[in-house]
């Protein structure tokens, strides 16, 4: 058996622009590299790791998505959806319908314990954040439906009962413009630019996984 303990957490990116935000603040891993996205790390997942989340929460700076737990079997997936479904109208030779999109967070993953390695997970993982975007909306059968911003990962790797995987790098930006003006001056003709203004505001956000396996005995 092994138990599966996950956290989706996805962090501000102005915290990287504007605070000189760095992962070392926070957590102090005993670095492991695997080349890409990936960084392994040796360390109390249950309190320093909680902890650190938990007051990046608290100021604001991240938001936990998901935190699912689950006991599965070696070789059995492990599913976890968290969401909902957006119907999106269709029309054919037959009539008119729905299909529903699922959108939300969707975690999969296959742990295998390795018997020929002491203590070791062969894990599979594919990780699907999505959401709406009603900023963008598209035309289907005459109904107008929201777009949406989607966000996958897919790997595989080899882990120590116990330890913790992190994978980052899934970014988001979202650019809202807003423009304010003077009443009546601002609508004016050719000086109409002189009593008014635009605001342009880029929100950047990262998502990152912590995924932890226990070999249970």
């Amino acid at each position: 058996m092994v138990a599966v303990s996950a956290d989706i957490v996805e962090i501000s990116g102005s915290i990287q622009k504007t605070r000189g935000f760095s992962w070392n603040q926070f957590f102090d891993f005993s670095e492991k590299t695997v080349p890409g996205i990936i960084t392994l790390g040796d360390f109390e997942r249950k309190t320093q790791l909680a902890a650190s989340l938990k007051l990046l929460e608290t100021e604001g700076k991240a938001q936990m998505l998901s935190n699912p737990k689950i006991i599965t079997k070696s070789g059995t997936q492990a599913n976890f959806t968290v969401g909902g479904e957006i119907p999106v109208p269709y029309s054919n030779n037959q009539g008119v319908g729905a299909e529903f999109k699922k959108f939300g967070v969707i975690l999969n993953v296959l742990p295998v314990i390795l018997t020929e390695k002491k203590d070791t997970v062969d894990v599979q993982i594919q990780l699907e954040v999505s959401n709406p975007d009603y900023s963008k909306p598209v035309i289907a059968s005459g109904t107008t439906i929201p777009s949406m911003i989607t966000r996958q990962i897919q790997t595989e790797v080899e882990l120590k009962s116990g330890e913790t995987l992190v994978i980052g790098g899934l970014k988001r930006s979202n650019r809202n413009v807003s423009k304010n003006r003077v009443p009546i001056l601002g609508s004016l003709p050719l000086i109409g630019a002189l009593f008014s203004s635009t605001d342009v505001v880029e929100e950047q956000s990262s998502l990152f996984l912590f995924v932890t396996f226990d070999i249970i005995k």
